[in-house]
């Protein structure tokens, strides 16, 4: 072979860290080797900073004190993955063991996975965030999507203000000479990583169009090199690339092409920017070939098919499979695209690997089957735990956790936010339940929640309380329009014919400016302004229902309005009044038997006693008679239940003052209406 004049640039030596525009550095491991090297990003913003891509754990000690070089471990408030790879995403958990605190900002796709790292911090998703993470100062960073380039759930980042796209592995290349800056021979590089691991031009064309359509100043890969100027060159190479299993080049004339001179410099050349030009002058041997200085073939003593075949006989000898298989799908486009065969070796040699690994992909197969199924159970399990399954919306203890966060948040950043919080509570739905049952009961629900979607604000969170009632957070709310909202929200229940039966809503509003001052609540600030949404709640109900409640006298107030006793041997029906009862806030007291139902009375004053009739120890007419017996409690409002209602019952039921007597089963509204009333003068509302 002779080489007439060749060159190569050296290769730099990694830098440490590189700011490759303000603020934004490189912060990458100092082995780059093996032609896949990787590129963690860090983006400083004022007191916030965002890794991007943190890399594998071979890398973790350099980017580690990379990143420790240019900020503190704590100033780190989030990690950008962009897919689930262990070169992306390996590291995560080192920096955690580390000291990091950070958010996980990605696709939920790409969550199911990575957890199995062993991540244990929170994440940010970003299809629940509009695709796009606002920060502190007001810089935001967007996120495009790019599925199955080469993962269902991959995207890109791009920050508005510097105009750079953190590409992921999109405008990644191979290459065994690297830089940290794209040079003149980067397109080829890149062209043979998409070649062999983007699945086709179909899906590749419309990504690179909606790049096209950016303003990106600078693209900046996960692995390869940084495109820092002619980005829309490299964006079009990509837009017209052929890859993937589902080629289908246009058709060329070979001849009119430059034969297979020509094709044979394409994969030469393809070579020397993987490799080097040494290399590949030594690869091709003593081969009968003239090369010019930039690896053109301007001569040669073999036909062209034989040439064609000569070349990769001699790389296959000479460097080994790799350097086969890394140039394979170039090879194949070209001869699908010049309708000639591919070389000799290719077939053998390759097929031979295939059939060596079909055992094992058949394995694997099964293996991924297996990881689907339990990423789907996995998910569903994890909608089971945080959702409601009747509304969908989330649930009591998910808005516990939510609202934990957020008002601690506030008050370790000494924010001026003022969150709000607004409880709907269905007023009507006992009576529902008992007539219609619990089916009607969920029908009522979703149709609430309808009503409360159409009203509630864009960035508003709805949750799902326990019992008949939902809680709107409010992130920033000024009262009056809290309180407009909350008008709106009883009325338009009030109004609604979707309901089986007329419903109403008692409402109760607090904001976090009610305790922000306030020392009593200090300790547990979020569960204090539930509690107080919750109270205001309950003075709503006590004043007639269907009311807006926006105001207490916190201190003045009184948690139970009175104490009523439960009688009965009957552990449902104590059970279901209790609920009741409470709900409308007062304190419930019960007895299974006569006897221990006298104690109670004697040491507690209580505004009502409802009692059943068959009771044992003493029955519920002789429980009475030693009420009236004592002055202390002879006046004490009294009320009977039971399945036994007759003629002589109800004659010895009113020869002993009781008015009420009800006969089991009862309809709770109606028990529940009497019991307000013969306690009304006893209500202390504020």
């Amino acid at each position: 072979m002779v080489v007439e004049a060749g060159s190569q640039e050296d290769n730099m030596s990694a830098p440490r860290t590189v700011e490759i525009a303000k603020d934004i550095y490189w912060v990458g491991g100092s082995s780059q080797e093996g032609g896949l090297n990787c590129n963690p990003y860090l983006l400083v913003d004022g007191d916030e900073a965002v890794l991007i891509d943190p890399g594998s754990v071979l890398d973790f000690e350099d980017v580690y004190e990379n990143v420790r070089s240019i900020v503190p471990l704590e100033k780190i408030k989030y990690v950008i993955l962009h897919h689930q790879d262990p070169d992306f995403c390996a590291s995560v958990p080192l920096f955690e063991k580390a000291g990091g605190k950070f958010l996980i900002v990605t696709h939920w796709r790409t969550q199911l996975l990575v957890k199995f790292y062993g991540i244990t911090s929170d994440y940010y998703i970003i299809n629940e965030n509009e695709y796009q993470l606002n920060l502190k100062s007001g810089r935001t960073l967007g996120f495009v999507m790019t599925p199955y380039l080469h993962f269902p759930g991959a995207f890109t980042t791009y920050d508005y203000e510097s105009k750079v796209l953190f590409s992921s592995d999109l405008f990644g290349a191979y290459s065994f000479v690297w830089n940290l800056y794209a040079k003149d021979d980067y397109i080829e590089k890149m062209k043979t990583f998409h070649e062999h691991y983007m699945p086709s031009n179909s899906i590749l064309r419309p990504v690179m169009e909606v790049f096209l359509g950016m303003d990106i100043d600078m693209i900046a890969p996960q692995h390869g090199s940084i495109i820092n100027e002619n980005t829309s060159v490299y964006i079009k190479a990509l837009r017209d690339l052929e890859c993937g299993k589902f080629l289908n080049p246009i058709k060329q004339d070979l001849a009119k092409s430059g034969g297979y001179m020509t094709m044979c410099t394409m994969v030469l050349k393809r070579y020397a920017s993987i490799f080097d030009f040494e290399e590949v002058v030594d690869a091709i041997g003593d081969l009968e070939i003239t090369l010019d200085e930039k690896l053109n073939i301007t001569d040669y003593n073999y036909t062209g098919d034989e040439l064609w075949n000569l070349i990769f006989e001699k790389v296959l000898i000479r460097k080994g499979l790799q350097w086969l298989m890394i140039i394979e799908p170039l090879v194949e486009m070209i001869s699908l695209e010049y309708e000639i065969s591919m070389p000799q070796v290719f077939k053998s040699n390759i097929k031979r690997v295939e059939q060596a690994s079909a055992t094992l992909n058949e394995q694997n197969q099964l293996l991924k089957e297996s990881i689907e199924r339990l990423e789907a159970s996995l998910k569903e399990s994890e909608h089971r735990l945080t959702r409601d399954p009747v509304t969908g919306l989330f649930n009591f203890e998910f808005f516990k956790n939510y609202l934990n966060s957020e008002i601690n948040g506030i008050i370790q950043d000494r924010s001026i936010q003022n969150p709000a919080l607004i409880v709907v509570s269905l007023d009507n739905l006992e009576k529902i339940e008992n007539y219609y049952g619990t089916d009607e009961v969920d029908e009522v629900l979703k149709n609430a929640l309808y009503i409360l979607e159409g009203l509630k604000g864009k960035n508003d969170m709805l949750f799902r309380l326990q019992g008949f009632a939902f809680i709107c957070y409010i992130p920033q709310s000024r009262k009056d329009d809290t309180l407009e909202l909350a008008e709106k929200i009883r009325n338009a229940i009030a109004a609604s014919e979707k309901f089986i039966e007329k419903i109403t809503a008692s409402i109760g509003v607090t904001w976090f400016d009610d305790i922000r001052d306030n020392d009593e609540f200090s300790v547990n600030p979020d569960e204090a302004l539930y509690n107080i949404a919750l109270r205001r709640v309950r003075i709503a109900r006590s004043k007639g229902q269907n009311m807006v409640c926006g105001h207490s006298a916190l201190d003045d107030y009184r948690e139970e309005i009175g104490k009523i006793l439960l009688v009965d041997s009957d552990q449902t029906i104590i059970d279901v009044l209790t609920t009741s009862l409470e709900n409308i806030n007062y304190q419930v007291i019960s007895a299974g038997d006569g006897e221990e139902a006298l104690k109670i009375v004697k040491e507690s004053h209580l505004l009502l006693i409802i009692s059943g009739i068959m009771l044992p120890k003493m029955d519920g007419f002789l429980f009475r008679e030693k009420l009236l017996s004592d002055s202390n409690t002879k006046n004490i409002p009294f009320i009977y239940l039971s399945y036994l209602k007759n003629d002589a019952s109800v004659l010895r039921a009113s020869s002993l003052g009781v008015e009420h007597y009800f006969k089991k089963p009862f309809m709770l509204s109606e028990i529940i209406g009497v019991i307000q009333n013969k306690v009304k003068g006893n209500r202390h509302d504020d």
